[in-house]
């Protein structure tokens, strides 16, 4: 008589970027398994493993390559709160050099959106860029490197067009040689508008608030990058 299979619980969170529902189940033992070799893992290999298992317990239903980053990480902490803890402890290190140790719920996470973010940058009076948001595989090479010139080629292939007031250039219309010319002849000021959509974009984090038994001083922490949830 073969073996009962047992039910999987399933739950359901809201994609940050769009508003909409998806469902989800937490990680089984061999996605656990997995997981327990991420801390040992380098960065490429992190990020495949995160994309792997969100679009596995997703149940397949997203692009999970083409998913904003902040999406995947939020959606990385849903599961491993419904799969291992929704609590975190962590250590802050207070001015005075005083480790204090203390516990965050997962749940408190929020999506932090800056009040002066737009995807639409004007680079002149007459011309601006629509930018897309970088999928996590892009952003996970350009932080885990330190060739500059990444940052360059994710902004190129973050350019969704390019508008005046009455036309509007689809990169998905350019050669690859044409976006890049463009983005080599910008200004420096002009670029660093560019830069200014990734440095605003949401970010998922986690405010930390402790009181130093030591100095007294009252620390206000942020967490933001998948490696502070690991554990």
């Amino acid at each position: 008589m073969s073996l009962p299979v047992l039910n999987t619980p399933t739950f359901e969170l809201i994609l940050p970027s769009t508003g909409e529902p998806v469902k989800y189940r937490p990680f089984l033992v061999k996605e656990h398994k997995v997981l327990m070799t991420m801390a040992e893992a380098d960065d490429s290999e992190v990020a495949r493993i995160v994309l792997e298992l969100v679009n596995t317990c997703t149940f397949n239903t997203l692009n999970v390559k083409r998913l904003p980053h902040f999406d995947i990480e939020y959606i990385f902490l849903q599961l491993r709160a419904k799969s291992i803890s929704e609590t975190v402890d962590v250590i802050v290190t207070c001015d005075c050099g005083n480790k204090i140790e203390t516990t965050f719920s997962i749940d408190n996470l929020i999506v932090e959106n800056s009040s002066n973010h737009t995807n639409k940058i004007m680079l002149t009076e007459t011309y601006g860029v629509e930018m897309g948001y970088p999928p996590f595989k892009e952003v996970v090479d350009v932080f885990a490197s330190s060739d500059t010139t990444k940052i360059i080629d994710l902004i190129i292939n973050s350019i969704l067009g390019v508008f005046d007031e009455s036309n509007y250039w689809s990169m998905k219309d350019q050669p690859i040689e044409e976006i890049e010319n463009f983005v080599y002849s910008l200004t420096k000021e002009q670029f660093d508008r560019i830069e200014e959509f990734f440095v605003t974009a949401p970010r998922v984090v986690q405010v930390i608030e402790t009181d130093c038994d030591q100095c007294g001083k009252h620390n206000i922490s942020r967490l933001e990058g998948l490696s502070n949830f690991f554990v």
